[in-house]
């Protein structure tokens, strides 16, 4: 299996379940719970782990009681931590209202730690590792992280997650092999998601791109095509949180274990749908041969 590295944050994530979001001012009961590790790349990297994978993780964590306690969780997930730094503060904190009526949830985040730098990274042995996934955010620390790296390897695969559109992000696209893009990002770009990723396909003419658009499905364009994965028919939303990270994780898995990227298309989806049907992430890997089924 891939040893890949996962580049971002690591959140502590406080999730209430509550039987449908209140009206403002509003005092409600909520019906569950729960306190987790969380963070795009984390999320994703976690979920990699599940495949058998041997994952790392590239993130400031807080000193202190938390930060440690933080960490043994990661390591208990099957994650690498020692390209992760320790900084004075606290640990930034993601506060999930999660509809049991939807599934669709409202995150509140909250961080007074740094982000990381790229001095934070300097000793980090980029050509030791298979694929290197990047979250896209502190654009300006994030595109000297993404030369250096690109200098240090040969063939290896470089992702990119663009969630949300950021000042200075348009300069790290040309550092990425794999270019994942939200919804929202897409829709910087044009009308639609099709849209959207054609003309990022003119653009980069030599890449893997993806456009995940909810109910609509997801599009990525390689070598010339553009592929279409429909949503399955009938799915019954329970919990949105993560989906796209168990995405950019299904996708990963598929092509760095040399699928070709419409199969992995497909597998992404199937794997976010199977988010979508449960909540938390455990399990989400147990049964891959699942993962094909359903409309293409």
């Amino acid at each position: 299996m891939a040893r890949i590295l996962a580049t971002g944050i690591v959140t502590l994530d406080h999730t209430l379940d509550v039987a449908a979001f209140p009206a403002e001012d509003a005092e409600i009961r909520a019906l569950a719970s729960t306190t987790q590790p969380g963070g795009n790349a984390t999320n994703t990297a976690a979920i990699l782990a599940q495949f058998g994978h041997r994952p790392g993780l590239a993130a400031v964590i807080a000193r202190g009681a938390g930060g440690d306690a933080l960490v043994e969780q990661l390591q208990a997930r099957g994650l690498d931590v020692q390209h992760c730094v320790r900084r004075p503060g606290a640990t930034p904190t993601s506060h999930i209202l999660r509809s049991r009526a939807t599934g669709s949830r409202t995150i509140v985040h909250h961080r007074d730690l740094p982000e990381l730098e790229e001095a934070d990274v300097s000793g980090v042995p980029w050509s030791e590792y298979d694929w290197l996934h990047f979250e896209g955010r502190n654009p300006e620390a994030l595109v000297a992280i993404l030369a250096a790296a690109r200098a240090c390897i040969f063939d290896q695969p470089v992702s990119l997650e663009l969630e949300k559109p950021r000042p200075g992000l348009e300069a790290c696209l040309q550092y990425a092999d794999v270019l994942m893009l939200s919804r929202e990002w897409a829709a910087t770009v044009a009308d639609t998601p099709e849209d959207a990723l054609r003309q990022m396909a003119s653009r980069f003419p030599d890449r893997i791109l993806t456009v995940t658009a909810g109910s609509a499905g997801a599009w990525l364009a390689a070598r010339g095509a553009i592929h279409h994965c429909a949503p399955t028919p009938g799915l019954q939303v329970v919990d949105s949180v993560g989906a796209g990270d168990a995405f950019n994780a299904g996708l990963i898995d598929a092509l760095v274990s040399g699928n070709p990227p419409e199969q992995a298309l497909n597998a992404a989806v199937r794997l976010a749908e199977r988010k979508l049907a449960q909540v938390g992430f455990e399990g989400l890997a147990a049964k891959v041969s699942d993962l094909g089924a359903g409309p293409g």
